[in-house]
């Protein structure tokens, strides 16, 4: 999930109730833009009942992702003008996971970091690793993995007669490719930066996202030599050995998400915007793309060839209809055109009172945490007064209440409940509109009156629109500062903020788990983790503290050190952290294998790792 726009649905945002991208997710962290992408072909906003198409560019974790959802003014909701027609038989329609409902900005697996992102490359890839229904990391291509008893080598078996979705062999020499592809510089992926100091070599090749040099100082090494002496070889066709360079008690996990996914070096090969197009994205997930409309829908048939424990499936077919107004797709829930559908804040109500509806919710857990971003590059967030003073000046509670109907909680820290790490009583920021206004006189401006124009940037919806009105009133009442409203095409929201360069001044985003350890979330925010990257920030106080704990094994020790440096993160305010998600689904009676107990905070969309369980039957 996952910056599921930050990496997982609502609950991997995945599943969140806003329309707002989240980063990734699904964990989901994020990766660099594919240059190609302003040379996409966009569509102009539509209004069908089921996919509304983008006007511009997409958003995800993330990007996931959007999130939460507000009672602010109703909208005039978009007509009708497009019908799905009856539910059938082994056919899941769901909204575009991620939050936004909108179309991907890059599924390339060694590149993407937003919710919606990796809810899409996780159809068609598999890692070496998956996730069981405890969220437990369990042998996924791979049939097996044995580690050394130092904790330094790990050998992945891969199961026999393994193929693509055409029916083409996968072999070890595949994840061999896509882990190489991973550390090379030239990928630039936006979680290139996560396996930073884990992997035997990883920190020497990929210098760029592990050591901030610059394009021209990389190119400058000895490039061949410094993959030759990278961790991660091709023993033979089904064997897989990756070396690290300490022991990493998450490094399973890690090898689940779709940073390792075995993309084929001649699809590679045919260009940065490879993925584009369905006979280009050949994969070994459960599912074969047959079908990409961009900005519509993308069609999903189950994969002939796929093996691994998400099998044997029952489903036929899933349709991802993109879909940017949640009122629009609320309107196709009722009218049977969708599946499954988060609840959004300015439906609950309506979804509580109806006899049929009220029926068909399933609460879920949430996953992600959402925030302010600040570019800590371009003023006035280059001051730390600033940046704690907005996040003084904001009131969470009335924000999950007023805009949310309760949806979610309010935070000051990043880790959510739930979650190994999380700190309920790290509050430095609670609400104080007076100390807003000191720390705004102890910065570098000395009074509000000298800030620069304020600009917030947000993923456009009509309900957004709504919900970020409110938030500019937040502004003016508490800290006098009339911020400029700045909607985005929700896919390029997505974009924008994957880069320091581009990232807007002020933005919402989210950040959803990839998997449960603090390690997934406080290093995210190193001087070259994707977070801080993408916003430009650095604390030499927090790195030493990040670098100790990622190695520690002693879990206590460890846990202590993660405690640590999330005070310190809190404190430098590089963003500011305002909510955690999770709240209810409408699902369909006729869905069978969706509910309570078999859904999980990470799944890509709910009841993704139960799916041998998982059916549509009208």
């Amino acid at each position: 999930m996952q910056i599921r726009n930050l990496r997982n649905t609502a609950t991997l945002v995945l599943m969140l109730v806003l329309a707002v991208p989240i980063l990734t997710a699904c964990g989901g962290a994020p990766a660099a833009p594919a240059a190609t992408q302003t040379a996409k072909p966009t569509t102009a906003a539509a209004a069908p009942t089921v996919a509304p198409k983008p006007s511009a560019a997409p958003a995800a974790t993330a990007p996931a992702a959007t999130a939460p959802v507000a009672t602010a003014p109703a909208a005039t909701a978009p007509a009708a003008t497009a019908i799905l027609g009856p539910a059938q038989s082994g056919v899941l329609r769901i909204r575009m996971p991620g939050g936004s409902g909108a179309e991907p900005d890059n599924v390339d697996p060694q590149q993407a970091s937003f919710v919606s992102e990796i809810a899409f490359i996780m159809m068609g890839y598999q890692g070496l690793m998956t996730f069981d229904k405890n969220m437990k990391p369990i042998p996924g291509a791979a049939e097996s993995v044995k580690v050394s008893t130092d904790g330094l080598t790990y050998t992945f078996k891969i199961r026999p007669d393994s193929k693509y979705s055409d029916g083409t062999p996968l072999t070890a020499k595949n994840f061999e490719y896509a882990w190489h592809r991973l550390a090379n510089p030239e990928t630039a992926g936006q979680y290139q930066g996560l396996a930073c100091g884990i992997i035997k070599g990883y920190s020497e090749w990929s210098v760029a996202a592990c050591q901030g040099k610059t394009m021209t100082e990389t190119l400058a090494l000895d490039l061949k030599k410094l993959e030759a002496d990278y961790g991660v070889k091709a023993i033979d066709d089904r064997t897989l050995q990756i070396e690290l360079t300490a022991p990493a008690p998450y490094f399973l996990s890690m090898a689940a998400l779709w940073i390792g996914a075995p993309v084929r070096e001649q699809d590679a090969a045919k260009g940065s915007d490879w993925w584009y197009t369905p006979e280009n994205y050949i994969g070994n997930g459960p599912f074969v793309l047959k079908e990409w409309d961009h900005g519509s829908k993308a069609v999903w048939e189950v994969n002939p060839n796929y093996v691994g424990p998400l099998g044997p499936i029952k489903l036929k077919r899933v349709e991802y209809y993109m879909i940017t107004e949640s009122q629009v797709a609320f309107q196709a829930y009722q009218n049977d055109e969708l599946d499954m559908l988060n609840v959004a804040a300015e439906d609950l109500s309506a979804v509580q009172s109806d006899p049929v509806l009220s029926k068909q919710i399933v609460n879920a857990v949430g996953t992600c945490t959402f925030y302010f971003g600040f570019n800590n590059t371009k003023p006035p967030f280059n001051d730390i007064k600033v940046r704690q003073a907005f996040a003084q000046a904001f009131d969470r509670e009335a924000w999950v209440r007023d805009i949310f109907n309760g949806l979610g909680n309010p935070t000051q820290s990043f880790i959510p409940p739930g979650f190994p790490g999380y700190q309920p009583d790290l509050k430095l920021w609670s609400f104080d509109p007076a100390a807003a206004k000191a720390s705004i006189a102890a910065s570098t401006y000395g009074s509000v009156d000298k800030l620069p124009e304020i600009k917030l940037t947000y993923s456009a919806s009509v309900r957004n629109n709504a919900r970020f009105e409110w938030v500019a009133n937040q502004l003016k009442m508490n800290l006098g500062i009339s911020a400029v409203l700045d909607p985005i095409d929700p896919t390029a929201y997505s974009a924008l903020t994957k880069d320091k360069t581009t990232s807007p001044q002020m933005y919402y985003l989210g950040w959803c788990a990839d998997y449960p350890d603090p390690q997934n979330w406080i290093s995210l925010f190193q001087t070259t983790g994707q977070l801080a990257d993408r916003i430009g920030f650095s604390n030499p106080a927090l790195d030493k503290l990040i670098k100790q704990a990622d190695a520690e094994q002693d879990a206590a020790k460890r846990a202590d050190l993660y405690a640590q440096a999330q005070k310190i993160l809190v404190e430098a305010a590089p963003v500011a952290f305002l909510q955690n998600d999770g709240g209810p689904w409408l699902i369909k009676p006729y869905v069978k294998g969706v509910a309570q107990e078999n859904i999980t905070p990470i799944d890509y969309w709910e009841g993704f790792f139960n799916m041998p369980n998982v059916d549509v039957q009208p």
